[in-house]
């Protein structure tokens, strides 16, 4: 690539503010803590996501359809456990953003940070009082159906049979 292409694009770079907007990070580092690996955000992930340019990264939390209903709850809580416990073995090395001045100033000094999301409200069952408790937790986003139905609402699919309850907005605000 020509230097001044090079130039160009570097300085689009420094006055743009890059985000991952969905990555699956939780899910594999949660695995891979189960095998007693730790640190994996700052030795596997960071250094990549700091070639690249990226700023933040939303941090998916997914549970597995096998996990669904009945411990889709532990496996997010296991999974934003997992965050926060790489956070604390990495010291400042990232930072999980609460509010967007925890992005601005985490860009400025250099480190990528992790806006938590679910992915599907699965994990809330049909208790709408659990998102207080994933908000303290750190959680900032939610996606209300991946490709399943929850009580939520319906989502897309893939199977040629729709399983499970019925969903719906106005049925999950009313439970």
């Amino acid at each position: 690539m020509a230097e001044a292409t090079v130039e160009q694009a570097r300085r689009f770079h420094d006055g743009v503010h890059v985000l991952d907007g969905h990555f699956d990070l939780l899910m594999d580092v949660e695995i891979q803590r189960g095998y007693g690996r730790t640190k994996l955000i700052e030795t596997e992930y960071l250094p990549r996501f700091q070639q690249g340019g990226v700023h933040s990264v939303v941090a998916a939390v997914f549970v597995e359809d096998a996990f669904v209903p009945e411990m889709a709850l532990r496996k997010a809580l296991n999974q934003v456990s997992a965050l926060h416990a790489e956070a604390a073995e990495s010291g400042d090395q990232f930072v999980i953003a609460k509010c967007v001045q925890d992005l601005l100033t985490a860009r400025q000094a250099g480190k990528v940070s992790f806006i938590l999301s679910l992915e599907g409200a699965e994990p809330l069952y049909n208790d709408l009082g659990l998102l207080r408790i994933f908000y303290e937790l750190g959680v900032r986003m939610l996606g209300l159906t991946w490709s399943r139905r929850n009580y939520a609402g319906d989502g897309s699919f893939f199977a040629p049979v729709r399983e499970g309850k019925k969903g719906g907005f106005i049925q999950f605000h009313l439970q």
